[in-house]
């Protein structure tokens, strides 16, 4: 706890800290991490300004090291050897802090500090970033950059680096001479990660490059072969330029293939030079180690004379440019100009012109032409003439070296000749073409699928529609049967009852007369009933909602009792389930009026989660469910309840105790299929409603 409350006042105290401190040396500025330059820690410095970039930047430094500040709008900077004094405040800059908010006095004029030596590695790591430095090198080029300044391409060891200078390119020929250079080190960044991408030195005027090695003339530059260049020597090859000839096989701009024998090589050109193919040449340059194979770089021609270009060489197959097992010459061709035969696997345009892949038996290459002949197609099979270059090395067994990737370089657009069209049904016509037969085939499927579900769906509700129809038919009959014969001949059985008991005088066999005749007159209201029932029209329509309502209202109105129900809506059901759900209910309230003596009777319907649940509840003196409601001897009630309930695929329980009223619960589940008289789907539900 004691340890965590000191770091905690000593994160508090650091910016405090920091405020208070100030940096006097440019080592210490540029020694701050990136938070802590950022913070604005104040900062005086007395030093002479070495390096004065545009009117902003100012490059200031002291006897430990250099610091930079901008320059704020319209404000004079000071003069490269002026000693300046400033005040200033940290700040992070692209790649290592710097200074801000910088004003300055001027104390007079001093010799600028000599140059730190460093090698190129000192300059690609950053060691001595925005620090005067001195380089030693080989001039391999110096050119024109941007108005009034100058580019040279100095040669330190194997890399080659940039350095900029602020004036015009000098009358000097400085190229091939080993040079001695103070500058500024400076280089591009990678502003979003701080990182040094390309190193160079910057140079005020062309006093800072000091010759300290001539190099003999252009023409006496020492004369090898092509199998020399870059080849083992005792004495070695050396740093700088070489004279090597040849006939240009290829001219690309800067870089040309030159023809020496049964050997070839690149060269790249200092400044382009308009060479015809055939021509002999003599060219100086600095021998450089390319992709795969020797070339030589930064070159001169020296001499030129007219010929014959020399004949393409003839490829057997694709595989043999990269060579084939066991070959002792993996990449001869490279920089040659060889004709090959392949097949198009695929192709590219761009900017450049046009990229084919050609296959091969095994291998693959990229051929580049540029833009205007005929556009060949996957499958087509050409005949290529261009320059092979080796684009990748791998290693191969032993210490050698074999190439990783092949491409041929078209020397005009003719040069790709098509020998042979591919057939109407390529692979991807043919992937296409079943692509296309196959989505037809689906949607075909999806489309008798649906025809068979609607023509299903319309069976059903077309059978279902006939048999509620043939059903509704059949009550009718029933009724019209009930009514015709048995009620006409109860009521004529209650009329002869009638006479009888005027003319009995005995009071025994009058009061028989007379409970056959109040029997007669129950059996006429129960026929009445069941006719009534066959006619209901809720029951037709599939109204469970109506027909309890129904039946809700009758019991009330004849047993004087609160029977109720309460409204609620419910999909449209089959006749014949309506109806066994009614005969349920009407058991139920019959039950509970007549053996219950219950004064008030509840009907409720809940639906939810695919069932119905039908609940009758009573306040009457309940029963024990386990003996009534198994039925007993000459009783049905219960026993008529369960059928019906079977019958349409339903649950029925009783809940009830002595005293304790009773609930009938009913729960009939939506999803079941019928057949014969069971519960429908949903569809069958949505069929009938239609």
């Amino acid at each position: 706890m004691r340890n965590a409350l000191h770091l905690v006042l000593l994160a508090l105290a650091l910016p405090l800290a920091a405020q208070e401190r100030v940096l006097t040396t440019a080592l210490e500025v540029r020694s701050l991490t990136p938070a802590e330059a950022a913070s604005g820690i104040p900062v005086r410095l007395r030093g002479v300004v070495v390096h004065v970039e545009g009117t902003s930047a100012v490059f200031l430094q002291d006897e430990t090291s250099t610091a930079f500040f901008r320059m704020a709008p319209r404000v004079h900077p000071p003069a490269v050897g002026d000693e300046i004094e400033l005040t200033s405040k940290t700040r992070m800059g692209l790649y290592l802090p710097g200074l801000d908010d910088t004003t300055f006095r001027l104390l007079g004029r001093r010799a600028l500090p000599p140059g730190i030596p460093a090698q190129f590695d000192d300059l690609y790591f950053g060691r001595y970033h925005y620090q005067r430095v001195t380089v030693e090198g080989i001039v391999r080029s110096v050119q024109p950059r941007m108005p009034n300044k100058s580019l040279l391409r100095l040669a330190m060891g194997s890399r080659v680096i940039d350095v900029r200078i602020e004036r015009p390119p000098d009358d000097r020929p400085l190229v091939d001479h080993r040079v001695r250079i103070t500058g500024l080190a400076a280089g591009l960044i990678n502003t979003p990660r701080r990182q040094l991408v390309q190193p160079y030195v910057t140079v005020i005027d062309w006093g800072e490059v000091e010759v300290i090695a001539f190099a003999p003339p252009a023409a006496d530059a020492p004369l090898v072969s092509a199998e020399e260049l870059l080849a083992f020597r005792v004495t070695g090859l050396g740093e700088q330029r070489v004279r090597i000839e040849g006939t240009v096989a290829a001219a690309f701009g800067e870089q040309v293939f030159l023809r020496q024998g049964e050997q070839a090589f690149a060269v790249r050109l200092a400044r382009p030079v308009a060479l015809a193919l055939g021509e002999s040449v003599t060219v100086v340059g600095f021998p450089s180690m390319e992709r795969f194979s020797a070339s030589v770089v930064d070159a001169e021609v020296l001499a030129r004379a007219p010929g014959a270009p020399p004949a393409a060489v003839p490829v057997a197959t694709l595989d043999d440019l990269y060579g084939r097992t066991g070959d002792t010459q993996p990449g001869k061709y490279d920089g040659m100009v060889v004709r090959v035969t392949g097949t198009v696997r695929d192709v590219f345009t761009g900017e450049d012109g046009v990229m084919l892949l050609l296959q091969g038996h095994q291998r693959t290459i990229q051929v580049r032409a540029p833009a205007g002949g005929a556009m060949p197609v996957a499958g087509t099979l050409v005949r290529v003439t261009g320059v092979c270059q080796v684009e990748t090395a791998v290693f191969g067994p032993g210490f050698r070296s074999d190439p990783g990737l092949v491409s041929v370089r078209a020397l005009a657009a003719e040069d790709v000749e098509l020998l042979r069209t591919p057939p109407w049904w390529t692979p991807r016509r043919l992937g296409t073409g079943l692509a296309v037969l196959a989505g037809a085939v689906l949607l075909a499927g999806l489309w008798i699928a649906i025809l068979r579900r609607q023509v299903a769906r319309q069976t059903a509700a077309l059978r279902h529609r006939i048999e509620t129809e043939a059903a509704l038919e059949e009550r009718q009959r029933i009724a019209r049967e009930f009514h015709d014969t048995l009620e006409q001949e109860l009521a004529g059985v209650s009329l002869r009852l009638d006479a009888l008991a005027t003319r009995v005088a005995d009071e025994k066999g009058r009061a028989l007369i007379v409970a056959s005749r109040n029997l007669v007159t129950r059996i006429q209201t129960e026929t009445r009933d069941l006719i009534g029932d066959l006619r209901d029209p809720a029951e037709a329509a599939g109204d469970l909602a109506a027909a309890l309502a129904g039946v809700a209202a009758r019991h009330a109105a004849e047993s004087g009792a609160d029977v109720r129900f309460t409204p609620t809506t419910v999909p449209p059901l089959p006749a014949a389930t309506v109806h066994d759900l009614r005969m349920i209910a009407r058991e139920s309230v019959t039950n509970a009026l007549k053996h219950g003596r219950a004064q008030r009777v509840a009907i409720s319907l809940a639906g939810g989660e695919g069932r119905l649940t039908l609940r009758i509840t009573d306040d009457g003196g309940g029963f024990d469910p386990s003996e009534e409601a198994l039925g007993k001897r000459g009783h049905f009630g219960c026993a008529g309840i369960r059928e019906r309930a079977r019958k349409l695929g339903a649950t029925v329980a009783w809940q009830s105790a002595p005293g304790a009223g009773t609930t009938v619960e009913v729960v009939l589940p939506l999803a079941a299929r019928t057949d014969g008289g069971g519960v429908p789907s949903s569809r069958d539900l949505v069929a009938e409603a239609g």
